[in-house]
């Protein structure tokens, strides 16, 4: 078989011959350089949706950040309140003045304040201790009141669970009284 090509005598050749070379070349141009500037696009354009929304989701925060310095503020605020409610266990000779402190301007006369031993048994688990404190003592009805009303409205965690008041059959005015309060102290290295 002899084929010749001659493309002036057969245009019909030269089309064939010219429309072959188009569909390769568009082949070509779709295969390697058309498909891969697609694909690329299509990349990109998930890739900057992406972008777009961790912008928006950043955007968000950024505007809530005056928000989140007053949430932590208030939550500083309340820690230290805690603290100053709960004190540590090397605090209770000064927690003992204090309710001396307290009794004093009351017009209470303390005869004896005893921390006693603490029923309640400490677990690895807990982070406080309650303290019973006995608190002997000699006062007017008036003046018991007052202090009672001191000791619960204290910036410590404290509680009167239990009060005996008997006669002094020395002063008809004051009082023999006892008081069992419950008072917390944060247990250290917990």
């Amino acid at each position: 078989m002899n084929f010749r090509l001659n493309l002036k005598d057969n245009p019909r050749q030269a089309i064939m011959l010219a429309s072959g070379i188009a569909i390769a070349m568009a082949f070509f141009y779709m295969k390697f350089l058309l498909i891969p500037q697609i694909y690329g696009a299509a990349k990109s354009f998930k890739q900057s949706n992406t972008l777009r929304s961790e912008v928006k989701t950043a955007e968000e925060e950024i505007t809530k950040i005056d928000t989140l310095k007053k949430e932590i503020s208030a939550y500083r605020s309340k820690i230290e309140s805690y603290e100053r409610m709960l004190p540590v266990e090397q605090e209770v000779p000064k927690l003992l003045e204090t309710l001396s402190t307290m009794a004093k301007s009351s017009n209470v006369k303390i005869v004896g304040i005893t921390p006693l031993a603490s029923k309640q048994e400490v677990s690895p688990e807990k982070i406080y201790q309650e303290i019973p404190i006995l608190i002997s003592a000699r006062s007017g009805y008036h003046e018991l009141g007052r202090f009672l009303s001191d000791l619960e409205g204290s910036d410590r965690f404290m509680k009167v669970v239990d009060i005996g008041i008997r006669e002094n059959k020395s002063s008809v005015k004051r009082h023999d009284v006892e008081l069992l309060v419950l008072t917390y102290v944060l247990l250290e290295n917990r």
